[in-house]
């Protein structure tokens, strides 16, 4: 979906929310959840090409494909994150939305934890005089 398709349907929805919200607020957040969504469910599966060509890129500079993998399921958390986040706060759960970051950056660290230790590996190579 081009780009400015999509920030057109999320302006025309925005304004139609705020139109909503007066009578029915909780239409107004249903209608933007469900056009958030979509847009953004059109925008994923318009990624699997670019994704593979800078997967490619990647491996062709060396970089490990668990690497690769790891660093889009880490952007795949930040985004989900933020928008589940951005969702709580529109429906006023700033508590909730706290609470989702919290979860987004646990998920982040529990996700690189291997990659941590590869790194702190290669420090114990290098200070130990290994090659």
């Amino acid at each position: 979906m081009e780009i400015g398709v999509c920030f057109g349907v999320l302006t025309v929805t925005a304004l139609l929310a705020v139109l909503l919200r007066q009578y029915r607020p909780e239409a107004a957040l249903g209608i933007s959840v469900i056009a958030g969504g979509t847009v953004t469910a059109l925008l994923v599966t318009g990624l699997a090409e670019p994704l593979n060509t800078v997967t490619e890129w990647l491996e062709r500079g060396g970089v490990d494909h668990t690497t690769v993998a790891l660093l889009i399921k880490a952007l795949g958390i930040c985004f989900l994150t933020q928008i589940t986040a951005d969702v709580c706060r529109d429906a006023g759960e700033s508590a909730l939305a706290t609470h989702t970051e919290f979860v987004g950056k646990a998920a982040l660290l529990l996700l690189m934890l291997p990659l941590f230790v590869q790194v702190l590996d290669l420090a114990v190579l290098f200070i130990e005089g290994g090659t």
